[in-house]
């Protein structure tokens, strides 16, 4: 039976076809136009669409559209697991045996026709690869070959929690341009789970089109970014739906009320930046950065979120920049305690992690937070002396988890050849590794008692580490930074509950009182600084004036 020319030439009249014999009714407007996408749309790309807006199901029909087109093509299915991948090839092997014109399609009684893959009968070329095959993502895909290769949501919240599990479902995803012939295509259906989705690292080459299920609005950027030309055309006003035949407005808050902000716009909206947002707790923009005096503190900082710094480049997650603080004060004190932090590494790629902090009326103040290359090698243990010296540090603890304190004892040395005597102390870590930091970190820095110097949160390694780091083992393929930092901030852990006000009240009092008991001492009134209303009943013991010189000692602390 030939088929209608008008089903070969347009997909969507195809769409209409399958619809109709697999008992789904009309498509709706959407789904024309996400037909529209995947026939005259780039030919490598992906296609992004609310949950519930049958993205599956259409390229399914697409498949089969493929196989009507010419019988000799090859398709390769692959999903996160093979099982979800035979349920695609299920469809498009269901579509072949109810729509009439795709009659001479059906696999024939000696044609392969099993639930991973099949062949259809009016094929004339013989080889390796079925017409139609299904194949996990983990599978061996290596070797086969097609015109057009599906992927079908081979990432799924399963493997793509950690850097590493992202990387290596990159790699795979990499051999489907050896595995496509000349000429095919690569089609993408899925949804992003988390900012650092392998969607987003392939959108140069795969670029995306969205049909979110919720109308975005234009003035927020991870809303409206790739948005299908369709949704713009429809004219609909800011949270209308977009496919109201399936999702009228009543049942997308119904959703929304039930499966909460953050699931419902990752789902239904296809922005993840409320996903990521609660994914990822520690935030840039509750740093409070500026240029930090190394010697001494200023004794209150506000801050704000008003001002972005037009001088930290921002490689946070989107919308999440480095402010100004609103205001600081003009009056300075010596800080109570500065020390170094390091968590050494050993021959391999990990860094040696380097935090230099000081702590103050409650804040504590980064100076440096760096990554040394070359574990225990000379250079690096001169490098750590530099710094304790340019400092004037007189404490490094350094981590000993996995050294059993031998960093100490090869840093001991140098550092008295540099600097002189410096403590030095080892401590220990305990727990998951990614839960105790953000622990830690999270509420120093919601209230804005974390001071960065504005070199030391710069550097994209730094910010990356601070703002990629959730609570899954593994999160992150380095975080040695991070794991320091929150060292530095653990040790003042006790003195972050200060008021800063009343810790400002204090230092008042203590130095009004410093400065009446100088007034009352038998030599400050020897210099006549007293008033005459000022009993003189103590007995002067020295009526002779001091030297220059004493007196350069005493105002100054030191003499030439």
């Amino acid at each position: 039976m030939n088929a209608p020319q008008e089903m070969v030439d347009d997909f969507r009249n195809h769409l209409w076809a399958c619809f109709k014999y697999l008992g789904l009714g009309e498509p709706t407007a959407a789904q024309y136009a996400m037909a529209e996408v995947l026939q005259n749309g780039p030919t490598d790309m992906q296609l992004q669409a609310g949950r519930g807006f049958g993205k599956s199901v259409i390229t399914a029909c697409l498949a089969s559209w493929f196989l009507l087109k010419d019988c000799n093509t090859t398709i390769m299915v692959i999903s996160a697991t093979g099982n979800k991948a035979a349920e695609f090839i299920s469809m498009t092997r269901k579509i072949l045996d109810l729509v009439p014109y795709c009659e001479h399609l059906r696999p024939g009684d000696h044609t392969t026709d099993n639930a991973f893959a099949f062949n259809v009968e009016a094929r004339t070329k013989i080889g390796q690869d079925k017409s139609c095959f299904a194949r996990g993502i983990s599978s061996q895909i290596t070797g086969s070959h097609a015109e057009y290769v599906i992927a079908d949501d081979v990432e799924i919240e399963g493997n793509c929690e950690t850097s590493a599990a992202r990387s290596k479902l990159l790699n795979k995803v990499s051999e489907f341009e050896q595995i496509r012939n000349v000429g095919g295509r690569v089609i993408f259906l899925g949804t992003p789970q988390i900012q650092e989705s392998i969607y987003n690292h392939l959108k140069e080459g795969y670029p995306v089109t969205k049909f979110p299920a919720m109308m975005p609005d234009k003035s927020i950027i991870s809303e409206s970014e790739d948005v299908a030309d369709w949704i713009w055309n429809t004219g609909l006003e800011p949270g209308s739906p977009t496919q109201p035949e399936r999702f009228p407005e009543e049942v997308l808050l119904q959703r929304q009320a039930k499966v909460g902000p953050r699931l419902f716009s990752l789902h239904y909206k296809l922005d993840t930046t409320l996903a990521d947002s609660e994914k990822y707790p520690l935030k840039l923009k509750d740093l409070l950065v500026f240029d930090i005096n190394p010697e001494l503190s200023p004794e209150k900082i506000v801050w704000a979120s008003s001002s972005p710094n037009k001088h930290v480049p921002a490689f946070g997650l989107s919308g999440d920049l480095v402010y100004d603080p609103m205001w600081i004060s003009s009056n300075y004190t010596n800080y109570t305690q500065t020390a170094m932090f390091i968590d050494p590494s050993g021959r391999g790629k990990d860094e040696t992690a380097i935090c230099i902090g000081s702590t103050c009326n409650g804040y504590v103040f980064i100076h440096e937070l760096l990554g040394l290359d070359g574990g225990y090698s000379e250079v690096t243990l001169k490098k750590i002396a530099k710094l304790v010296f340019q400092y004037q540090i007189k404490l490094v603890r350094v981590e000993s988890n996995f050294g059993d304190a031998m960093f100490c004892q090869l840093l001991r040395p140098v550092l008295a050849e540099t600097c002189g005597q410096v403590a030095i102390e080892d401590y220990r870590v305990t727990g998951s590794k990614e839960t105790r930091i953000i622990n830690i970190l999270e509420p120093v820095m919601a209230q804005h008692r974390l001071c960065f110097d504005t070199k030391a949160i710069k550097d994209k390694e730094t910010q990356y580490q601070i703002t990629r780091l959730h609570s899954g083992r593994g999160s992150l393929a380095k975080d040695d930074r991070v794991d320091v930092l929150a060292a530095t901030v653990s040790y003042w852990e006790d003195s972050l509950g200060l008021n800063v006000d009343k810790a400002i009240q204090k230092n008042r009092a203590l130095e009004q009182n410093e400065i009446i008991k100088g007034w009352l001492s038998d030599k400050q009134r020897g210099y006549g600084l007293l008033s005459s209303k000022v009993s003189g009943a103590l007995r002067l013991q020295n009526n002779t004036p001091p030297s220059p010189s004493n007196k350069w000692n005493r105002t100054h602390g030191r003499s030439w």
